[in-house]
């Protein structure tokens, strides 16, 4: 009875916090986006958000293969989605500039939605694939000038841990914008925060970042060739 309890209660104090930084940073983080129109400054705020995050939760982060990514390239890094966690852990871990690639849905919602939206991060419209394609092109240069992307495949969270087919139209990103790809392997966050859940488990999550695939290599791929490659680069590290 205790064990079940326990993380409820520890739910109850934890998550009025984050509530409330959220919504502290997510309005700095809009007025700083009125004076600064690169982003840099929105994203100081997110990696601090995730900063507080881990440690109210006191969720550990071990992270392999920092020294696979250049600061001076900008990459497409692509990662199996386990938890909310997994934001958190590229904010918190990645020592670079980058911006997410995340579904319109996300955009909507109040305070997160307002960052997302003036720090520059890409919707994905799932119900409109020209208009996805056309935020696409809109990045390339960026990319080429050094900023990084973060995309997961999947299109959602898991619920058991278990990773599922990618979705090709992801990898039109990296064609599009002739940027290396980064796999990332995720491991252990949806024990930390499961999907429609609230409550929260301390403990230890993983991230292994890989070395990454050059656009040459799979320039001339098709889009299922190169999802199932990289999903398997990611599935060979990964433990459930």
């Amino acid at each position: 009875m205790g064990s079940k309890i326990l993380p409820k209660i520890n739910a109850i104090w934890r998550v009025p916090f984050i509530i409330l930084v959220t919504g502290i940073l997510s309005s700095i983080s809009v007025f700083f986006s009125l004076v600064d129109g690169t982003g840099r400054l929105q994203h100081w705020c997110a990696h601090l958000w995730a900063s507080f995050i881990f440690w109210v939760s006191r969720v550990e982060i071990t992270v392999e293969g920092i020294e696979n990514i250049d600061p001076a390239r900008g990459y497409v890094f692509v990662a199996n989605h386990l938890s909310m966690f997994d934001h958190w852990a590229f904010l918190y871990c990645l020592p670079i500039q980058f911006r997410f690639v995340a579904k319109s849905s996300l955009f909507k919602i109040p305070f997160l939605g307002w960052h997302l939206r003036r720090s520059g991060n890409i919707q994905v419209h799932f119900d409109n694939a020209r208009k996805t394609i056309r935020n696409y092109r809109k990045v390339t240069e960026k990319v080429a000038s050094g900023l990084s992307l973060v995309i997961y495949p999947e299109g959602m969270r898991t619920f058991d841990g278990v990773t599922v087919e990618f979705k090709r139209g992801a990898f039109l990103l990296p064609k599009e914008a002739r940027a290396p790809i980064v796999p990332v392997t995720l491991i252990g966050a949806h024990r930390r925060l499961k999907r429609g859940s609230m409550v929260i488990y301390p403990g230890k999550i993983r991230m292994i970042i890989h070395e990454p695939i050059e656009y040459e290599t799979f320039q001339d791929w098709k889009l299922r060739e190169l999802a199932d490659k990289v999903r398997q680069i990611i599935l060979e590290r990964y433990e459930l």
